[in-house]
Order: structure tokens, then C-alpha cells, then sequence
């Protein structure tokens, strides 16, 4: 009987101890709070307000975090890190660039001349793939033919059709040309067979604001040839562009606009601790 006690006891401390054991899997429904930091300890990101606080970062709220184990709604090393998990539980993850933000790539990195010229003339004649002809202009149409540039009131005579189509501008002198992200029109003042000649609605020393441009701009010039602009400097920052948001920083002679997420190429380090699975 002694036995038997001895062993139900063992039984029943080896099931309680597996009781509430459950680990995280592939599509399991999972929150936890998060500390992120890359490998210098600085923290980029947390789910917890006081280490938010902490390092001045700021967020709508503060909450654990809710996934999908392998959706991919999270970086990959963080959604493999979080396998086998148990509630209660933290765990270190310390993430590589290409199970992160992927490898940092120079070619995302444009530059840009703080120095901008914009010509004062521009060619009377334009050619243009048919394909992208028929996509712009609808309808058929045939050598002769006068269209106008959608949502413009700036006309043109079709001068060829082939594998490209041959455009030629309608301007005459006078004309005001609404200037597309530029806080400038530009008024015709010279038209001949191979050149339209436009006058910016600016000034030299004018400080501009172009559109959706964290700088502002000065006119230093403004001469027979192109108008001369200087962008002006500003601390390094972020703008939102079609392409997400695009890191900013002026050097002596250049804009140099990066397209790399700003943890690209880092090692991150998250501290995880799992609130819960469903």
C-alpha cells in the first residue's frame, strides 16, 4: 500500500509539474513585451512605458505586442526567437541584419547636389513609347492631332506616330505654365522650333519652400541658362515619401537621401517576456 501511495505521489507531481507548460508554436496567437535595443544598449523601441520614459521615445500607447507566430507580421528573428517560449518566460533574442532589418545597401543611397541648376529651356519636341502614349491619351488618334495633358490645360500636336509617338508643345508667348511641386509658375517668353523659354516667378535671394521638402531653398541665381538654387542645410531627419519614410543628411556638397530602414545592417538585442498564448 506504501508503494502504491509512492507512487500515485510521484504521478501527481509529475503531472502538475506539466500543467499549465504550454510553449509557443507556428500560429499560435501570442502577446509579450518587448525591449529593443541595438548592441551598444541603445533602445530603439520597447512595448513598456516606464523604459520608454527612459530613453525619450514616444508612442500613441504603450501594450504588449499581439502577433501571429509566422505570419511575418514581425521580423523573422523575432517570430523564430519566441518558438518554445512558456508564459512568465524571458528570453533574450539576439538578432543578425539578415534575420532583422536586412544588410545595409549603398545603392539605396542617393545623392544630390545642394547646387541645383533648372534649365530655363526645354525642348519643343518630345517622344514617348506608343504604349505609354495610349496609356496617357485615350482613344485612337493619328498624326495631326492636337491632345492635351490630362489634368492640364497644355496641348500638344502629334508630329509622328511609330514605335514612338512625336509631340510637339503648343505654347505661344504669354503662356503660364503651372510648375508641378515647385512654388514658381513659369511664363513663356520665347518659342521656336526646337526650344520653349520660360521666366520663373521668383526672385534672387528668395527663400523657397519646395513641396514636401523638410529644407527650404535660396535662389542665388538667375541667368540666360537656369535658375540657380542652394538647399539649405537642416540636422539630419526623416521625410515620408511613395517609397516609405526616406532618411535625410546634408553634407558639404551634397543631399544624400537613404532609402535603408534605419536598423539595416545593425545586430539587434530584444528582451521578450511572454504575457500570453492563445
Amino acid at each position: 500500500m506504501k508503494k502504491i501511495l509512492i507512487v500515485l505521489m510521484a504521478a501527481l507531481i509529475f503531472f502538475s509539474g506539466c500543467t499549465g507548460q504550454k510553449t509557443v508554436k507556428t500560429g499560435d496567437n501570442i502577446s509579450v513585451d518587448y525591449i529593443g535595443s541595438i548592441q551598444n544598449g541603445k533602445v530603439f523601441d520597447t512595448s513598456i512605458e516606464k523604459i520608454a520614459k527612459e530613453n525619450n521615445i514616444s508612442k500613441p500607447e504603450f501594450k504588449p505586442l499581439q502577433f501571429t507566430v509566422g505570419n511575418g507580421s514581425v521580423i523573422k528573428g523575432f517570430d523564430e526567437g519566441v518558438i518554445g517560449m512558456k508564459v512568465g518566460e524571458t528570453k533574450t533574442l539576439i538578432i543578425s541584419p539578415e534575420n532583422g532589418y536586412g544588410p545595409y545597401n549603398p545603392d539605396l543611397v542617393k545623392a544630390f547636389p545642394i547646387i541645383q541648376e533648372v534649365p530655363v529651356r526645354f525642348p519643343r519636341m518630345i517622344e514617348v513609347p506608343e504604349e505609354e502614349f495610349n496609356t496617357t491619351f485615350s482613344g485612337v488618334h493619328k498624326k495631326g492631332d492636337v491632345v492635351n495633358i490630362p489634368g492640364t490645360s497644355v496641348s500638344m500636336t502629334i508630329k509622328d506616330i511609330s514605335k514612338n509617338v512625336t509631340l510637339s508643345y503648343n505654347f505661344q508667348i504669354g503662356d503660364i505654365i503651372p510648375s508641378s511641386g515647385a512654388p514658381w509658375n513659369e511664363t513663356v517668353i520665347k518659342v521656336d522650333d526646337k526650344n520653349v523659354t520660360v521666366a520663373y516667378s521668383v526672385k534672387k535671394n528668395e527663400t523657397i519652400q519646395l513641396q514636401n521638402r523638410p529644407w527650404t531653398s535660396t535662389v542665388v541665381d538667375i541667368n540666360n541658362e537656369n535658375l540657380v538654387l542652394r538647399h539649405n542645410a537642416i540636422p539630419d531627419t526623416q521625410m515620408p515619401t511613395m517609397f516609405g519614410m526616406i532618411k535625410v543628411h546634408f553634407n558639404e556638397t551634397s543631399i544624400l537621401l537613404d532609402q535603408n530602414h534605419e536598423l539595416a545592417g545593425k545586430t539587434l538585442v530584444f528582451n521578450v517576456t511572454l504575457k500570453s498564448i492563445k
